[in-house]
């Protein structure tokens, strides 16, 4: 896929490129930062599901040039293209400078395998940002995002 333009809606999980990253809002104005960690081109949910990873990042306005540096995914899940419907999320841009999590997430690997695993709703995604945020972290308090 050539490079896309940002803002991007992505029409199907084909525009979709791995460490593509869109933001949801989160209770008190700041915002949460997603990303594109894990996407199939054949068998079961290929064209309907993809993994999302929420990262380290809160604050009121999405990140800029290298402001996701060294930052960490804290959860992987699997969510619905839908997430992408008109009107709600839009690409913002790309970052290969996350963290992954240490070891590949069982999602992504149920995921990759075709096996059935719990999907994030695109309504539960500002839920579960706000969880992961604010879960404590055990490499002590995470650096503010602004």
């Amino acid at each position: 896929m050539a490079s896309p333009r940002y803002p991007l809606v992505p029409e199907s999980p084909a525009d979709l490129e791995l460490g593509d990253l869109w933001t949801v809002p989160l209770k008190g104005g700041d915002l949460a930062v997603l990303q594109v960690r894990g996407l199939k081109t054949s068998g079961a949910g290929a064209y309907t599901h993809f993994v999302a990873g929420i990262v380290d990042w809160r604050s009121p306005s999405p990140p800029v040039g290298h402001d996701l540096r060294g930052r960490r995914v804290l959860v992987e899940g699997v969510t619905r293209f839908e997430v992408f419907a008109p009107g709600r999320a839009v690409v913002f841009g790309n970052s290969g400078e996350t963290v992954p999590p240490p070891a590949w997430s069982e999602v992504a690997r149920q995921f990759e395998a075709g096996t059935s695993t719990e999907v994030w709703a695109w309504k539960s995604l500002r839920r579960r940002a706000q969880l992961a945020l604010s879960a404590p972290r055990s490499s002590g308090p995470a650096p503010d995002g602004g």
